[in-house]
């Protein structure tokens, strides 16, 4: 099948018929490529909060990770990462002053 202006067709990529090129709608499935231009694109998550967790967990308990993890999405240019990284930083000094503390009164006691 050859397309108008003597293209090759395009198949569609929902039901998989060849359409023009030029074609907004497939003539076949009724699939709209117009709103598909037109949409903005959506943002992929940046991470799972599962991993978030985990991630925060271990910069409070490990504190030497939670600074390198910090450093590490502080120093990204993306705002979402900045903040992972700051909240890691804090954990991680949480987590140092806290087992300092514990220590302190350890041995004290």
């Amino acid at each position: 099948m050859q397309a108008s202006g003597g293209q090759q067709p395009r198949n569609c990529v929902s039901c998989g018929r060849a359409i023009a090129w030029d074609a907004n709608v497939c003539p076949y499935c009724g699939r709209d490529y117009r709103v598909q231009m037109m949409a903005p694109a959506q943002a992929q998550p940046f991470m799972s909060e599962g991993v978030k967790v985990i991630l925060y967990i271990l910069s409070f308990l490990i504190w030497i990770i939670g600074i390198i993890i910090g450093v590490i999405y502080y120093t990204k240019p993306d705002q979402e990462s900045k903040e992972f990284g700051k909240m890691c930083l804090i954990l991680a000094v949480l987590g140092l002053v806290v087992g300092a503390l514990c220590g302190v009164f350890a041995w004290v006691i």
